[in-house]
């Protein structure tokens, strides 16, 4: 019989935390009540109501509790190549810091417009 045994202290464990979670459960209930209760306290007291509340735009609202709006990136479309080496096929599309490739080839006495992609 030690199997019964085991059901049975498994059914009394169980309603245990049965009773333990309606414990919590009441208690998350009563601290909703008061949070509203307070709410409503401080909404007699400066004289808001629900019409007020309604008014107020919700995306501003939750703008403004967010915080600063972050910046959207720009998506930009890929750049054309401008210059092109026509022995290793390495290319630069004139934007940004010039490529090692083409200030060899300056250095060495080449112009950029010998790169330069029609």
């Amino acid at each position: 019989m030690p199997r019964q045994s085991t059901l049975k202290t498994i059914r009394q464990q169980i309603a245990k935390l049965e009773a333990q979670a309606k414990k919590l459960a009441d208690g998350e209930e009563d601290k909703k009540r008061k949070a509203i209760a307070d709410v409503s306290a401080l909404m007699r007291k400066l004289g808001v109501s629900l019409e007020d509340l309604s008014a107020t735009p919700v995306r501003a609202a939750r703008k403004a509790a967010a915080g600063p709006a972050k910046e959207k990136k720009k998506v930009s479309k890929p750049v054309p190549v401008k210059f092109r080496n026509g022995e290793t096929g390495d290319t630069w599309s004139g934007r940004g810091r010039t490529p090692r490739w083409l200030v060899a080839a300056e250095a060495a006495g080449r112009t950029r417009d010998e790169f330069k992609v029609e």
